[in-house]
């Protein structure tokens, strides 16, 4: 990590750093701060990513995006403002992933190579219906149906 030293600048506040970075744009003020709260923005990153790789492909997003941001918006408390960005960041990079896996599911994979539905047939008295019930519980109320009736009760997609 590249370290900008400036006894005279480590000693200023949050808003004071942020206030030349606004008034200068030079992006030594905001090195300040990223390397103030860097710890902070990956932490935060990993709590929702869970992923050490993807929270630091976060961090990095924004702080890129703070390039931007800090000189657009009027920041009383930095530290304060920082976190709220790092958490609506990841928690739309986690509604992104959500959207591109449902996104992903194509209707004609539910249907055999043979062109005919299947339902299963599950067996009550081993538990794998009180296995199949909770999981299904976990499904949004249309995915829910969606699966009942196709696997279930052996209806086209169509239907």
């Amino acid at each position: 990590m590249l370290r900008i030293f400036n006894p005279r600048s480590s000693e200023l506040s949050d808003e004071e750093l942020l206030g030349r970075y606004q008034a200068t744009g030079e992006l030594a003020w905001l090195g300040q701060l990223f390397e103030r709260y860097a710890e902070l923005v990956y932490g935060v990153c990993l709590k929702y990513c869970r992923d050490e790789q993807e929270a630091e492909d976060a961090a990095m997003a924004i702080f890129e995006q703070l390039v931007t941001k800090a000189r657009e918006h009027e920041v009383h408390n930095f530290k304060s403002w920082l976190h709220v960005l790092t958490k609506n960041h990841c928690l739309m990079q986690l509604r992104k992933a959500s959207r591109q896996r449902e996104q992903n599911f194509e209707p004609q994979l539910m249907q055999s190579v043979d062109g005919r539905h299947h339902t299963i047939e599950i067996s009550e008295d081993n538990g794998q219906m009180k296995g199949l019930q909770d999981c299904m519980a976990q499904l949004p109320e249309e995915q829910r149906q969606c699966v009942q009736a196709f696997y279930l009760e052996g209806h086209s997609y169509k239907e």
